[in-house]
């Protein structure tokens, strides 16, 4: 149990210095590229003010840094650890007393297991609450504001557009609402309205956008809808205010969309089953969504191959094991972006894409638990 408490608080301030460094080299270079930006938009509030704004952007940078570089910290950990404790001598007395050299080794695998599943709970509870933080410029500004990506809402075929949205009151600035003819509208009509904020369903009224100065005026429009446009684009009694029900909404519309590494598994299930997005979008949503599921077996395999790589039988060297640990992980990881490749041009089933990785590298693990030191 000593031994056991040892290893932990060996692997931990391990896994403690590598991401220091790591991200600290990160900050310094990142600092270097945009000081100059932090100055513009603090330096006239004091020298507190523009400290305040580093610190708080490279508190939200270090969520983002620990969930993309977290699992490459945590084997790097495990290796130079094993490196230590090898050149050490400090595993050959429990060796010798007829410990297996998988129960020494055991509070390693299970603190590594143990860091992954707290970086799957960052991914699930904290990034998606700060994601906000990932395109905000440095220095500060708004950062609930954002540029528009234009999005087609595949169930009506409308396009929304705009200049920038606002995700903390869910409303585009400079709204542009393509409506498609001859479903909607008798002609192509593009809705132009200083704002637009989204309304989630309520009673009778579906998910829609309330669009306010709306032109052309409800009733130049009131003449060109069709009978189903009637249905998807409604005008109010009175007022130049016109109602578009979309399932699309004002996060969607952001460049927080376009990565889905910020998205939880939550909103990622909503996402694909929303009828807003195309076969396309769904295909590369499903690609994810089972890439987020195999991610953490995946971490553990890679432990799993790590460990005997490092401690084998018949090993030629210490530098000789980690050469050949870096070349399997490298290629389990080529295997992995080569799938994803394959699911995202759909040559192979986006499930399968993503667990293939999974199968083999489980083989190669069990493989290996043949050749570890014992």
């Amino acid at each position: 149990m000593t031994f056991d408490r040892y290893l932990l608080r060996s692997f931990f301030h391990t896994f403690g210095v590598c991401f220091i460094t790591t991200f600290g080299l990160v900050i310094i270079i990142d600092l270097l590229e945009n000081l100059d930006e932090f100055l513009t938009r603090n330096g006239d509030r004091g020298t507190a003010a523009l400290m305040q704004s580093i610190v708080e952007c490279y508190a939200y940078q270090s969520v983002f840094f620990l969930d993309r570089a977290g699992p490459a910290l945590t084997i790097i950990s495990l290796m130079v650890l094993l490196v230590l404790l090898q050149r050490s001598g400090e595993l050959h007395p429990l060796l010798a007393a007829g410990i297996p050299m998988y129960r020494v080794l055991t509070p390693l695998i299970l603190a590594s297991s143990g860091v992954y599943m707290l970086l799957a709970l960052n991914q699930e509870f904290v990034v998606p609450r700060i994601a906000h933080a990932a395109y905000e410029t440095r220095g500060g500004g708004d950062a609930t504001r954002h540029d528009v990506e234009s999005f087609t809402d595949h169930s009506t075929r409308i396009s929304i557009d705009g200049e920038s949205i606002r995700l903390s009151n869910r409303t585009i600035e400079n709204a542009a609402f393509v409506l498609p003819a001859p479903s909607l509208v008798n002609e192509i009509t593009i809705l132009e309205a200083p704002t637009a904020k989204f309304l989630p369903a309520k009673g009778d009224r579906p998910a829609g956008w309330l669009l306010r100065d709306v032109k052309p005026s409800p009733e130049e429009l009131r003449t060109r809808l069709t009978e189903s446009g009637q249905k998807i684009v409604r005008l109010p009694s009175s007022g130049q205010k016109v109602f578009v029900a979309s399932s699309v909404t004002s996060d969607q519309l952001c460049q927080r969309s376009s990565s889905y590494s910020l998205l939880s598994t939550t909103e990622l299930l909503q996402r694909i089953r929303c009828p807003a997005f195309g076969m396309v979008s769904v295909h590369r949503l499903v690609l994810h969504f089972h890439a987020r599921l195999m991610q953490p077996l995946l971490n553990i395999i890679a432990v799993l191959i790590v460990v005997p790589l490092m401690v084998r039988r018949e090993s030629p060297g210490i530098v000789a094991d980690s050469a050949l640990c870096g070349f399997v992980l490298a290629s389990l990881f080529g295997i992995t972006q080569g799938c994803q490749f394959l699911g995202l041009t759909q040559i192979v089933p986006a499930d399968l894409a993503a667990w293939i990785p999974v199968v083999i590298g489980g083989a190669v693990s069990a493989w290996l638990s043949g050749v570890i030191r014992t």
